[in-house]
């Protein structure tokens, strides 16, 4: 992992976007990633880009309200994620 603040500040705002759109299974998953990515980087780094691959992987995640797809908090998503995965494949 590259940053681990930079990383932090990331998944923070993942969070509080999951939250927003309902998916609080993956924003829960990703508060305790946070909290190990302080403890053990190299781990919480490995067991995040398994987020990332086949069905119903992070990258499948769509925000809604009320039934509704919010598309700039999806955009927003979609941007994070990626920084995310970045972050947490390099060294």
């Amino acid at each position: 992992m590259k940053n681990v603040q930079k990383t932090d500040a990331v998944l923070l705002q993942m969070i509080d976007l999951l939250r927003y759109g309902g998916a609080n299974d993956w924003a829960n998953l990703l508060e305790e990633l946070r909290c190990e990515m302080y403890a053990e980087p190299s781990d919480a780094a490995s067991k995040i880009l398994s987020l990332f691959g086949g069905m119903g992987s992070l990258n499948d995640v769509v925000l809604y309200k009320n039934g509704i797809p919010l598309v700039a908090e999806n955009d927003e998503l979609f941007k994070l994620s990626a920084l995310l995965f970045e972050s947490c494949r390099s060294p």
